[in-house]
């Protein structure tokens, strides 16, 4: 199924290699990217994705469908003060074959990303609720 601004809604699939998003992709497109890559249980993308290699839901939860609600941007706090800025992407997500953490159904989430990656490039590196 084809990305829509509205949403996605995600087919069913198993160990599918997903492309990595291209260096100078928007946040969004690297938060939809790893999306699909827990859901084709691609967990060398879904952890490359994230800023440490760490972190990914990859093999222990699916989200089936994504929503983008909004993004924005903040600064990332540091010891000395005011960091970097970074983006927020702010989703709707459903999950199945959660855990007591995430159990399954619809969850507002957001994903934070910062440029670490190769070139600059965006890269998740906290994720949760709000």
């Amino acid at each position: 199924m084809g990305l829509t601004s509205a949403g996605i809604a995600l087919a069913a699939c198993s160990s599918t290699q997903v492309a990595m998003p291209p260096d100078d992709a928007t946040p969004e497109q690297v938060v939809r990217a790893y999306v699909d890559a827990v859901h084709a249980k691609d967990c060398e993308t879904a952890d490359a994705l994230f800023e440490d290699g760490e972190g990914s839901w990859c093999g222990d939860i699916d989200i089936t469908s994504l929503t983008v609600t909004s993004q924005s941007q903040e600064r990332r706090e540091t010891t000395s003060g005011a960091g970097p800025v970074i983006e927020r992407v702010h989703v709707q997500i459903t999950t199945r074959g959660g855990d007591v953490s995430m159990p399954d159904g619809e969850h507002m989430w957001s994903y934070l990303l910062d440029r670490v990656g190769p070139n600059k490039a965006w890269r998740i590196y906290d994720q949760g609720v709000g």
